[in-house]
């Protein structure tokens, strides 16, 4: 197994970062909602988004495996289901201030993040 490059691990770990950020944030915003009583703006991981970005992850995972020809069942479920959660918890946090957020955008970062960690020798 070789090392990956810097080009593959900086964006990797930029997109981590985004994606943790995100992740907490949005857990975040929902322990205060919940604790004001105002329940409907509450995140769930799994919510009304979750297929399409689901699949945008599994897509750019596919297309990261055949590109670099290397799949790991033991780390395919993490690659696509972490990328797809994160995805969702970043569009929360992002719609709650512009109301705009696009669905694309959701599944774009979901496919990048999921190619991310499908490209990497992990």
């Amino acid at each position: 197994m070789s090392a990956p490059g810097p080009f593959l691990v900086i964006p990797a770990t930029l997109w981590t970062v985004a994606a943790a950020a995100s992740l907490i944030a949005a857990i975040a915003l929902s322990v205060r909602t919940k604790r004001r009583g105002a329940a409907p703006d509450v995140w769930n991981p799994f919510g009304a988004g979750f297929p399409v970005t689901a699949m945008a992850a599994i897509t750019g995972y596919a297309v990261a495996v055949v590109a670099t020809d290397r799949f790991y069942p033991r780390t395919a479920a993490f690659s696509v289901l972490w990328p797809a959660m994160a995805a969702v918890a970043l569009a929360h946090v992002a719609g709650r201030r512009a109301r705009g957020w696009p669905q694309w955008a959701t599944a774009a970062f979901a496919a990048v993040g999921a190619g991310l960690y499908g490209a990497l020798p992990i």
